[in-house]
């Protein structure tokens, strides 16, 4: 009433403010996102239209908020260990915040967690471990969560917020004017002591290098950055893709690149014993990296495992075998999503391309091993020495390269060079911290920091 319009559909970021906090809990990789509607939802609902949330219409949101949270909670899967209530008034708190709180939850092994800001006053959103759910489901009036502080004190735990603007709320047309004035925040590109780069679409295009190629790398090495080549292309090994750079004015070693190959053989073989028959659809980077772990390659049958990488030489028979042995119940691993690849004239399909062919057949759902999961990022990190906060993700993909660095907490840098275009930004739930043309801009603006 405070805005004669209902404040859920206040504009933030080009988006109504239900879409944008929506937008942030799928980003930091919540699942399941329960949106929970009362008031004005016949106007509401349709700002969260195309968004992969469960939308629950609360009739009796007029006997108060605890309504709304019981109907949150009883809409939550057996699966889900904790419930993150937040409200949709709360436009700072971002991917990262609620990341940092799930950890918090998990390293302290707490009930409750609830953010503390200034002179440390408790602050929203607020964390549940499941042994509250049947409380919290049997509020009554007009009270929330914090009903249980008291009743629970050695159940709660505070995490502090370094930064406790994060937690202001929408609450008057004022504050909301204040928060829309306040500038975004840019790259603090001082802090950076890490990069990671992907490579097509981004370094070249098939073979053609892309601009900024020899800069980026003359900046890097003229201020001692680290950096990881960290690519979803799982079809060459890390020494191709060191001649490829080689060909190209650029001297580089294996110890600077990772791929999903690696990545995926990797997870194999926490699951599987050396000498387990795999059978592998890919080129040379996903053999030899199932291969270094001493894993048995077959043409098919035996084998226990099915791992997929982009294959240019694909057939129908490869499918076809691959099929069988999953529905006959080989494990099926999947290099990386990604649903095309940048070419010199355009875009053709990839992995991910082959990936949904094989789950349309067996309707079975692969492990995915590439951006944007995080072991390839976790992997840089540990060759790097680099905590997230001072590494620089740079990428052309929002739905891989930048998601899976703002999911860990990295700053990440979209360049449009590649597979996103600048209208895709618009519409997208994903928003990385800074946007180029291409490398050749990144260079030119990092380089003007001293």
């Amino acid at each position: 009433m405070r805005f004669g319009a209902p404040k859920q559909l206040l504009p933030w970021q080009g988006r109504p403010l239900i879409a944008h906090v929506a937008d942030m809990a799928w980003l930091a990789g919540l699942s399941p996102v329960v949106v929970v509607v009362g008031a004005e939802a016949e106007q509401v609902v349709p700002a969260l239209a195309g968004r992969e949330v469960q939308v629950l219409r609360n009739y009796r949101w007029q006997q108060g908020m605890s309504t709304s949270l019981a109907l949150g909670v009883a809409a939550l899967p057996s699966s889900v260990d904790a419930v993150i209530f937040l409200p949709v008034d709360q436009p700072l708190v971002d991917a990262r915040f609620l990341r940092s709180l799930v950890t918090y939850w998990q390293q302290h092994h707490a009930g409750i967690v609830v953010p503390v800001g200034r002179e440390a006053q408790r602050g929203t959103p607020v964390l549940f471990a499941r042994r509250f759910f049947a409380e919290l489901a049997n509020l009554s009036g007009d009270i929330g969560g914090r009903a249980l502080f008291a009743s629970y004190p050695d159940a709660l735990v505070t995490m502090p917020v370094a930064n406790p603007d994060i937690l202001t709320d929408v609450d008057t047309p004022a504050a909301y004017e204040a928060l829309l004035a306040r500038r975004s925040p840019s790259l603090a590109w001082g802090a950076i002591k890490g990069v990671i780069c992907d490579m097509d679409g981004v370094l070249w295009r098939g073979e053609t290098p892309l601009p900024g190629l020899h800069e980026f790398f003359a900046l890097l090495e003229s201020r001692h950055i680290g950096y990881i080549l960290a690519t979803n292309n799982a079809s060459k090994t890390p020494e191709q893709y060191v001649d490829k750079l080689s060909r190209m004015g650029v001297s580089t070693t294996t110890d600077h690149v990772l791929n999903s190959a690696t990545a995926a053989a990797d997870y194999l073989a926490t699951q599987a014993a050396p000498g387990t028959p795999v059978y592998a659809i890919g080129g040379p980077g996903v053999r030899e990296a199932l291969l270094s772990h001493g894993f048995t390659l077959t043409d098919g049958e035996p084998a226990a495992y099915v791992v997929v990488g982009w294959d240019r030489e694909l057939t129908w028979r490869k499918l076809a075998t691959a099929t069988l042995l999953i529905r006959g119940g080989a494990g099926f691993i999947a290099t990386n999503p990604d649903r095309t690849f940048p070419m010199e004239n355009g875009l053709v399909p990839g992995n991910g391309a082959q990936v949904a062919a094989l789950i349309t057949a067996t309707d079975v759902t692969p492990v995915m091993a590439g951006k944007p999961a995080p072991l390839l990022y976790e992997r840089a990190l540990a060759r790097m020495g680099t905590s997230p906060e001072e590494t620089l993700v740079i990428g052309d993909r929002l739905d891989t390269d930048i998601l899976g660095g703002l999911r860990l907490g990295m700053p990440t840098a979209l360049v449009l060079s590649g597979i996103t275009r600048a209208d895709e930004l618009h519409t997208s739930p994903i928003h990385p911290d800074a946007v180029f043309d291409d490398l050749a801009a990144l260079v030119r603006a990092w380089a003007m920091i001293d």
